[in-house]
C-alpha cells in the first residue's frame, strides 16, 4: 500500500481540523547547523507518547519538504536548494522558458508554511526546522525552541558524525550559514517577536536528555501537556 502524501493526509483529515476550535499542542524545533536535531526531536517524541495513552504525537523533520517532493514530483534536494535561493529575474526567465515547472523558492516556502500549520494546527507535532517557529508564529498553544552551540563545539561534532577533517567541517557549516543568510532574514519578517523564540538551549552545556526534560517541564507550565502528578 503506497504511503498516504502529506496532502492526502490533509485532503482526509480536514474536516477534523476544521472542527477544532484551538490549534495544537504543537513543538517548533529551530537550530543552528551542527546541533542536534533529529535525536532531540525522536527523544522528546518517546518521552511525550510515555505520558500520552493514545501516543498521538508525531515528529516532522525531513517528511515535509519529502511529501513535498512526492506530490510535485521534484527531488528533495532541488526542493531544498530553491528553497534557499534568493529571487533572480534571470531564473525566472530561464524557468519561463524551460516551462521545466520547478516552482520558485517563494512557492515551495508558501506551500511548506502551509503544511507546517496545518499539522501545527492538527496539534500533538513535534516540528524540526522548515521555518516551523515563523509559520506559526501567530498560533497558540505551542513553544518555540532553538538550540545552539559554540561553533568550535559544532565542528567537532561534525567531524565525529561524518568522520571529516577539522578545515572540511569548518567549511561546510561556513558554506550553509551562508546559504541561510536569506532564508533567515524572510522569517524574521514573518515573526517579529522578540524574542524569536520561548526558549534557547546551548547544545554544547545541555544533553538531549536533560533539553527534553526542560522542554516537557516548560509544555507542563503553558498547559500544552498535563503536570506529572496529574497524567
Amino acid at each position: 500500500m503506497t504511503k498516504p502524501t502529506i496532502s492526502s493526509y490533509l485532503r482526509d483529515h480536514i474536516d477534523d481540523i476544521g472542527k477544532k476550535k484551538e490549534p495544537g499542542p504543537y513543538i517548533t524545533i529551530s537550530r543552528q547547523w551542527g546541533c542536534d536535531g533529529y535525536g532531540l526531536g525522536q527523544l522528546l517524541i518517546d518521552k511525550l507518547n510515555e505520558r500520552d495513552d493514545e501516543n498521538r504525537w508525531k515528529l516532522y523533520y525531513k517528511e515535509l519538504l519529502k511529501q513535498l517532493g512526492e506530490d510535485t514530483g521534484l527531488t528533495e534536494e532541488i526542493l531544498e536548494k530553491e528553497r534557499l535561493s534568493k529571487p533572480s529575474l534571470l531564473k525566472d526567465f530561464l524557468r519561463g522558458l524551460k516551462k521545466n515547472g520547478i516552482p520558485d523558492g517563494y512557492e515551495i516556502r508558501n506551500n511548506i508554511t502551509m503544511m507546517v500549520r496545518t499539522v501545527a494546527f492538527d496539534g500533538h507535532a513535534v516540528i524540526i526546522g522548515q521555518g516551523g517557529t515563523a509559520a506559526t508564529a501567530d498560533l497558540a498553544n505551542g513553544l518555540s525552541v532553538r538550540v545552539e552551540a559554540p561553533r568550535d563545539w559544532r565542528v567537532a561534532r561534525i567531524c565525529r558524525r561524518d568522520k571529516l577533517e577539522k578545515s572540511v567541517a569548518l567549511a561546510k557549516i561556513e558554506e550553509i550559514e551562508k546559504s541561510r543568510l536569506h532564508l533567515r532574514k524572510i522569517y524574521e519578517q514573518q515573526n517579529s517577536r522578540e524574542p524569536a523564540f520561548n526558549l534557547v538551549f546551548d547544545n554544547a552545556t545541555f544533553s538531549n536528555d536533560v533539553i527534553v526534560e526542560m522542554i516537557i517541564k516548560a509544555m507542563e507550565e503553558k498547559g500544552l501537556v498535563p503536570k506529572a502528578d496529574e497524567s
